[in-house]
Formats: structure tokens, sequence, C-alpha cells
């Protein structure tokens, strides 16, 4: 039966709370009186929000058996409560002769007349154990015995604590003209033709932005302005829609995967143009994992990958390489492939060997894969945009000054 198949009539139990132990002694048992129907009865004690009790009759119940005595525990508190239940007494020197009697989910009954007094419905065994065994579980003369108690946790009311709002602030004033200082005017020319270096006019679009926002989070386009100028910025070679899908993201707001690949190269594009990193790996990741790198595409892709510094599509195209060398040789010319190239090349053949999903040692950078890389230097607060050799350049670095500053301070 599937979970939404369930009709809930009244509210459904919640888990089971760990046993609580209490325990309880009855000092001098041997002396206490052995008359039938006679009890006695502990001080409360505090147990899930109720006060209990437990009693013993050393002579036994009125229905006991001859020579049994006894046991019950109570709810003494003005409200009823379900709980599982056990009655534990342990020999003092032989573990093997633990008396134990437990049982399922009880109600225990709100003691008649009010909490603390009037009459009280126990639970428990009326013939416990025969009063001359437990004579041989005296402890010095006292009679030990442990109550577990558990009962259902109570299922709170969902409580709603509203988040941080900062975020759904910032993009309140996400193209706000009252709430900017800085204007921008996107478009206003694009290409007439395939192949052709004229352009057409067309109506440019304004986006409106708050400079400290972009400044912490897109510092070159931050750079092309100045807080409270009344000129527009004009912006060229950019789409209004990818303008604006940048812009939001700087304001905090997530772009879709779908987004994300419907327009890949361009919001790389416009990403590593206005310092936007974080949004330039995303679409990277993207464009890596739905990019299907063949021996025709395989140049171009390269050469792309290496125009934009977009190292982890680099490295699907260089382990390709690595893994298809028969079919790329002889059929692709490498010799517009930058020289810095051929060492990736390399270090994916070598990689490859090792077993391409293996993570490489800590201490060797130049086997790292890139998600491995950008996470040391993000953990280091360094930037995570840039070549592989750039990267591992930038570790390195910050190693050797930290090594540095060790040896200064020791």
């Amino acid at each position: 039966m599937e979970a939404g198949d369930v009709v809930h009539v009244g509210t459904p139990p919640g888990p089971l709370s760990d046993w609580v132990i209490k325990k309880v002694h009855f000092h001098g048992f041997a002396g206490l009186p052995t008359t039938r129907n006679e009890s006695v009865y502990s001080p409360e004690f505090s147990c899930f929000g109720r006060q209990w009790m437990m009693a013993i009759y050393p002579g036994g119940h009125k229905d006991s058996k001859e020579g049994y005595i006894s046991t019950f525990i109570a709810n003494r508190s003005a409200v009823s409560i379900q709980a599982d239940y056990k009655i534990v007494l342990k020999h003092p020197t032989d573990p093997a002769k633990t008396k134990d009697k437990s049982f399922n989910m009880v109600t225990f009954r709100a003691v008649r007349g009010g909490a603390g007094g009037g009459r009280h419905r126990g639970q428990g065994k009326r013939n416990f154990a025969k009063r001359e065994t437990l004579l041989t579980y005296l402890d010095n003369g006292t009679l030990k015995f442990e109550v577990h108690l558990r009962t259902n946790k109570q299922t709170e009311p969902a409580s709603f604590v509203p988040s941080n709002p900062l975020c759904n602030n910032i993009l309140k004033g996400f193209n706000n003209e009252d709430m900017s200082d800085v204007t921008f005017e996107v478009g206003g020319e694009v290409e007439s033709a395939a192949n052709r270096c004229k352009r057409a006019k067309t109506t440019a679009t304004s986006f409106y932005a708050c400079h400290a926002i972009l400044r912490f989070n897109a510092p070159s386009l931050a750079d092309m302005c100045r807080p409270g100028d009344e000129a527009a910025v004009p912006i060229k070679g950019v789409d209004p829609e990818v303008f604006k899908t940048v812009l939001y993201f700087c304001y905090g707001g997530t772009v879709s995967e779908e987004e994300l690949a419907a327009n890949a190269k361009t919001i790389i594009e416009a990403a590593d143009r206005f310092g936007i990193v974080n949004l330039k790996l995303q679409a990277e990741a993207v464009l890596t994992k739905q990019t299907e790198v063949t021996v025709d595409n395989m140049l171009d892709n390269l050469l792309y990958a290496n125009s934009k510094n977009l190292a982890l599509f680099q490295e699907k195209i260089m382990d390709f390489a690595a893994e298809n060398g028969d079919k790329i040789v002889g059929n692709v010319s490498f010799s517009s492939v930058p020289s810095e190239l051929i060492s990736d090349i390399l270090t994916a053949v070598a990689r490859g060997k090792r077993s391409i999903s293996k993570s490489a040692p800590e201490d060797d950078l130049k086997f790292m894969r890139v998600g491995e890389l950008r996470k040391h230097l993000h953990n280091k607060g360094l930037c995570i945009d840039g070549s592989r050799e750039t990267m591992i350049a930038l570790l390195r670095e910050n190693s050797a000054s930290g090594e540095t500053g060790a040896k200064e301070t020791s």
C-alpha cells in the first residue's frame, strides 16, 4: 500500500521515546506486613510530565495465588497516558535470575478525585513472584526494583520560522529604478546578416542596478560605472535577455539549468566579461554535461574552452583525447593548438593510466581533477577561475607562503 493510500482518523502517534528507568527500593522487605491485600506504596516520582507511584503487596493481592507478591505502578496525575512499561527485579549476584514483567502500550488512567489524591487504577502483575523466592533477592535487606517506562513522543505542531530575508529583500531591488544608482543601456545594434560587418540599429533596453551590489558580485561591470552617474552606461555585444540573466544572478537570483543549457555560451561570455565567476562556472558545468565530444568537434571545443579558461570543459575534451587517441591520430591536426595545452593532454593520458575516476593524492596537484583543484582554492579563499596551470600555480604559491609564515613564527 502506498503512503498516500492511508486514511488517518485522529492524530497518528509519534515515535516511541527512549526507555526511562526509575529505581524503587523497598527497604526492610522481610519485615513488611504479609496480610493479603495490604499494600506498601513508594513516594511519587515524575516521568513524561506525570506523577507515578509503585505499590507492592508483600502478602499478595486479594486475587493473587497463595504465597505470591503483587506489584503495580499507577499514574497519580489528573491526565491519562499510554505507555509501555516493565517491572524489573535483578538478583544482586546472579544476572541470569533477573525477573522482568513487560507490558506494551497500556493506558494509565488519571487518578480519580484529582491529582495527588483520590483512588487510582494501577497496572501490574498480581502474581509477580513467590515471596520465598524474593527473599533470596534481597540486597542488604532491600528489594530493588526498576520501573521502565516509555511512551509515544508528542507530535508537536509544525512551527513556522521564516528564513533570513536578506536574499529576498535584495531581489526586490532587482532592476528597480527607484532603488538603483547606475543605469545600463544594453543592445542598440545587432548583426544585420551572417558574415557582414554592418550592424542595424535597434532600440536599447535599460537596466537599473545598485553599484554596491555590483562591486561585490560583478566587479568588472562595477568598474564600468560610478554610483550616481546620470548618463546610462552603454553595453554592446550582449543580448538584453542574457544581460538580464547575469544581473539577476548578481542580485542573488537562481538561474535554472534549463536556461543555462539554452544560453550556455552567451552566458559564459557575459559572465566572463563582467567578472561573475560563479555564474560562469555554473554555465560551464552545464555546457560540459550537455556537450558530446567527438573527433569532428574536439578541436573546435578545445580551442573555445582554452580561450575562455573553461578548465572543466577542457578536462572533458582532454579525457576524450586520452581515451580515443587511435581515432584522433591522422584525423585531427594540432597545429593550431597552443603549446601549453600539450601538457594537459599528456596529463590526461597519464591520469587515464592511473584510472580516470581515482582521486589524486593531496600533494599531487598535477594529477588532480579540476573539481578538486577548485575545491582546494575555494577552501583557501582563492580565485577558482583560470586554467589548470593557473590554479596549480596559485595553490603552490599559497602553500609556499604558508610554510614561510610558519617558519618565521616558529
